[in-house]
């Protein structure tokens, strides 16, 4: 179990962040959830992992499947891991790196190309390369940014990712992971991405969560103008 102690110096270093679970701390961005996960390891230390979770999804199990996550590395790249008896002498010079390094995510607005730029970055960090199983759900990730913020730009961008990444992929051991091949897994994504009214309705009734709805809000946005709420958005559908 997580100490409350330490959970409590997180959420007051970050304080857009609101407790979700016991281990958690996130808040919701028009789409997602995202925030830090503080995670145990072994007895007697932790280390913070920072998380996206997806509203997109019409089950549970899958909104809990994050579409990219990443751990809070020290000096040089390495992993920082927490003693709880150090927590106190440490906390300062990790909430300093977690600020670094996902502070641009921990904000009421969020710039959508510091985010793309940012999604560049993680991906091009993975090992072995083009890997499908770290990238698809990023992959998804933009277009449903894409479709929310109705940017046909920006849609078209994603696709040509999309279309650039699926050519690296081995299609024999591709279809042993997911049970399709790469050709039908980017047409079933295109056609989960192409109605948006619908998209904003499960978005709205996911975020009717009684966990999620007292969380505090952060928006997309493009050179400093914030897209409209999902309330917004919903409500202009029936006019």
């Amino acid at each position: 179990m997580v100490r409350k102690e330490i959970i409590d110096d997180w959420q007051e270093r970050f304080p857009v962040l609101s407790p979700y679970t016991p281990s958690t701390l996130y808040m919701k961005a028009d789409i997602v959830l995202w925030g830090l996960r503080i995670d145990q390891i072994f007895s007697k230390q932790y280390r913070i992992i920072f998380e996206c979770l997806p509203l997109w999804e019409n089950t549970l199990q899958k909104r809990n499947i994050p579409v990219f996550h990443t751990e809070l590395l020290g000096k040089n790249g390495t992993q920082f891991f927490i003693d709880y008896a150090s927590h106190d002498r440490l906390f300062q010079c990790a909430s300093e790196f977690a600020e670094k390094q996902f502070g641009l995510f921990l904000k009421p607005k969020v710039e959508v190309s510091d985010v793309w730029k940012w999604l560049v970055q993680l991906s091009s960090s993975f090992i072995p390369e083009h890997n499908p199983i770290n990238l698809h759900r990023i992959l998804e990730f933009k277009l449903a940014l894409a479709l929310y913020l109705d940017d046909m730009n920006l849609m078209d961008k994603a696709k040509k990712e999309i279309d650039k990444e699926v050519r690296h992929w081995d299609v024999l051991h591709f279809q042993k992971l997911f049970s399709k091949f790469p050709d039908e897994w980017r047409a079933e994504l295109y056609a989960k991405f192409e109605d948006r009214d619908s998209f904003i309705r499960l978005v709205d009734s996911n975020m009717n969560d009684k966990r999620i709805i007292g969380l505090k809000e952060a928006h997309f946005c493009t050179s400093d103008i914030p897209k409209k709420s999902f309330f917004e958005q919903f409500i202009g559908i029936f006019k």
